[in-house]
């Protein structure tokens, strides 16, 4: 009788990495996708909570029912976005005429997407649309006052290259864990 191609210890520490392997794997592949999906949920939450505050501002609401003037909603979008780090904050009003934009050429011209119509009509919600800064996750919230009636709407958006890095860096972190893993089994079975 012939000598085996491999030892028995050759071929049991080729099976436990294997399995080690696999598990690490079917592991990456569920937390992987749970872990985009709850990053995208967040950026979305943030967007919509930014949305909110400038509806709910006071500056915002007396500028659009003409108790302000309306030229003071673009310095306060801007510090809002620059504190929030967000693409853009953009005010509009009942005609989706913008009141604020990070490019101050666009002031005044009408929103871009298409997806505005619905926060006009008093509606809170999400969207990916591509507009004049580029393909963004959007959070549509309506401006109204004191006495329910509806002055306006806000968009806060976050580039999709932004939400597309976010989910990268979180998954970098399960790459790297997968790998001390994988690397910790190889050692337990030699």
């Amino acid at each position: 009788m012939g000598k085996p191609f491999f030892s028995l210890q050759t071929i049991i520490t080729l099976l436990v990495c294997g399995v080690v392997a696999l598990s690490l794997a079917v592991t990456d592949i569920l937390i992987s996708q749970e872990v985009a999906d709850n990053t995208q949920k967040n950026l979305a939450n943030k967007a919509k909570n930014i949305a909110r505050i400038v509806a709910h501002s006071p500056l915002v609401i007396e500028a659009l029912n003409g108790q302000r003037a309306d030229t003071e909603i673009q310095p306060f979008a801007n510090e809002i976005r620059q504190i929030t780090s967000v693409e853009f904050v953009v005010v509009m009003d009942m005609k989706g005429t913008r009141k604020s934009h990070p490019d101050i050429n666009k002031v005044g011209q009408p929103f871009v997407g298409g997806d505005e119509g619905e926060a006009l009509k008093g509606q809170e919600y999400f969207s990916y649309a591509k507009g004049t800064l580029g393909m963004s996750l959007r959070a549509f919230t309506p401006i109204v006052t004191s006495t329910g009636k509806q002055v306006g709407a806000v968009a806060v958006g976050i580039l999709l290259n932004d939400v597309n890095q976010a989910v990268a860096q979180s998954r970098q972190i399960i790459y790297i864990s997968i790998g001390f893993g994988l690397l910790v089994g190889v050692i337990g079975a030699l």
